[in-house]
């Protein structure tokens, strides 16, 4: 089964919320079955210490994972 998650050209740091280019990061994580792209290691190691806070509070966003492409709409 192919990865889903590595189709995607943009993606968002689900700490600064910032665009990220996978295919040029090299700071990510996995957490939930999801992939999570970084800006920089400081924001992966946010992530990392308490991942759960980052995708389940009110600022997190669906962009920040491995589930649509920035700027693609939700059904």
């Amino acid at each position: 089964m192919a990865d889903e998650n590595t189709d995607r050209d943009v993606w968002e740091d689900a700490v600064s919320h910032e665009r990220v280019d996978p295919r040029t990061s090299s700071h990510q994580s996995f957490y939930a079955g999801r992939h999570f792209h970084f800006v920089s290691v400081t924001n992966k190691r946010i992530f990392d210490e308490d991942p759960q806070l980052w995708v389940s509070t009110p600022h997190a966003s669906d962009q920040s994972a491995s589930l649509s492409p920035i700027g693609e709409p939700e059904n």
